[in-house]
């Protein structure tokens, strides 16, 4: 089937949308002004939300880069595309996003900075031009402005139409790096050292930051002036696509590919091993041109970016997905969140269940909890104890889907999918912790 799909040529339309796709690494939807956060991190992308339609409850399957964009650009779900967490190849018998524009007559293009989607692990599929920041700028202090200023040549200056453009920066993916300019002070918050029951991970950088200051607000002013600071470079493209009049035939998303934990649960500086909300909820905001703005209560996931991008370009999924349209409600749907230490969280309706097999007693929390993200979407709320028999039901249906499929590798081996890789790549790798 997959053989015979690639083979097929679609019709070039002259109504085809371009299609603008911006994920940003590590980027939870409770720290934008738009889903309500106190503090003004967001202006671009706020003002261009006002235009476009915002999903309030957009989740990603799995909150790790490598397996969390496989999902994006293949419609499937973690533990059907087997795309590792991290250093983790995309599977080429899959028919990704940017293979099924190219054969309808797409132009595509990607600027990526996370050596996690090096063309070494087959991100690259289907892209006609592809990439690395890390390769093409010295320090990652620098992606950011290069990943803009190569967005904004490539607006200004491409006459190739139909386009798909996939753009992903890296901030606020630790170390927490911002400009000086773009950091405000925080609520002190607690001492980190202080807590008795805790992980802290992070790179070399917030460890050497802990010991000038230890106090849980001085990081989240730096996660914060990060967000700051890609909204800023974020909105010289968004100024560019209304200059030059894109809107009127052009597709545009912002999303990101998972959240972060500033400890909340007393997980500092990481993302992956717990599936609460800080990590698993993330920003979807989508601009297409003719509809009204609009703000979506059901919760959807990340992987329904696909689905609906081919629906929007009359094409039709090359098998069977996990991900479902956008703009269509399932009222029974499950979401399965796939957390490498908590691999029973399970969205019902607005119902988000976590239980911890481990690392519970070592962050000195409780073991299980229910949320109803509707009436409580920071999680603050563990009404477990008033609901048993649904949050039992729920783990069944967890436990019943990971039985029927096969869950991806969580093995953080440094050894492991690094060969083959070049001096640049494992340089970043290293830079951003995944690699000692």
């Amino acid at each position: 089937m997959f053989c015979l799909f690639q083979f097929i040529t679609y019709k070039k339309n002259k109504d085809d949308f371009n299609i603008i796709l911006i994920s940003i690494d590590t980027l939870r939807a409770d720290h934008l002004s738009l889903y309500g956060y106190k503090y003004n991190t967001s202006p671009n992308i706020d003002e261009f939300s006002k235009k476009s339609i915002i999903f309030e409850y957009a989740l990603c399957p799995i909150p790790k880069t490598s397996a969390s964009v496989a999902s994006m650009m293949t419609g499937l779900h973690p533990f059907n595309h087997g795309t590792k967490p991290n250093k983790g190849p995309l599977n080429k018998k899959y028919i990704t996003l940017a293979e099924c524009l190219k054969l309808k007559g797409y132009s595509t293009f990607a600027i990526v900075d996370n050596a996690n989607l090096s063309k070494k692990f087959y991100f690259n599929q289907g892209f006609n031009s592809y990439r690395e920041v890390w390769n093409e700028t010295s320090h990652l202090n620098e992606s950011s402005k290069f990943i803009t200023e190569e967005a904004l040549s490539f607006l200004r200056n491409n006459d190739k139409s139909p386009f798909f453009l996939w753009l992903h920066y890296l901030e606020p993916h630790t170390p927490y790096i911002p400009p000086q300019n773009y950091v405000e002070e925080r609520p002190k918050g607690r001492n980190i050292q202080d807590i008795e029951f805790k992980v802290v991970v992070g790179t070399d950088h917030e460890r050497k930051e802990m010991q000038k200051n230890p106090y849980e607000g001085h990081f989240v002013s730096l996660y914060d002036g990060s967000i700051r600071y890609v909204d800023a470079e974020i909105g010289k493209i968004l100024k560019v696509f209304k200059g030059k009049k894109l809107y009127k035939n052009t597709i545009v998303i912002i999303t990101s590919d998972h959240g972060e934990d500033l400890g909340e649960y007393n997980f500092f500086f990481d993302h992956g091993p717990l599936a609460f909300p800080e990590a698993a909820r993330i920003p979807l905001i989508v601009y297409i041109p003719g509809q009204k703005s609009n703000r979506i209560g059901y919760p959807v996931s990340l992987m329904d970016i696909y689905p609906t991008l081919l629906k929007q370009n009359n094409l039709h999924p090359p098998y069977p997905l996990q991900g479902q349209d956008l703009f269509i409600e399932d009222g029974e749907r499950h979401l399965f969140i796939y957390g490498l230490r908590t691999k029973t969280t399970v969205f019902k309706d607005f119902y988000n269940v976590v239980v911890f097999p481990e690392l519970a007693k070592r962050l000195g929390i409780q073991e299980k909890y229910l949320f109803n993200i509707q009436n409580d979407p920071l999680g603050k709320n563990n009404i477990i104890d008033k609901n048993l028999s649904l949050s039992k039901k729920m783990l069944t249906q967890y436990r019943q889907y990971l039985q029927n499929n096969q869950s991806p590798d969580g093995s953080n081996s440094e050894q492991e999918n690094v060969s083959g890789l070049t001096k640049k790549d494992i340089e970043q790798l290293k830079a951003l912790g995944y690699l000692k």
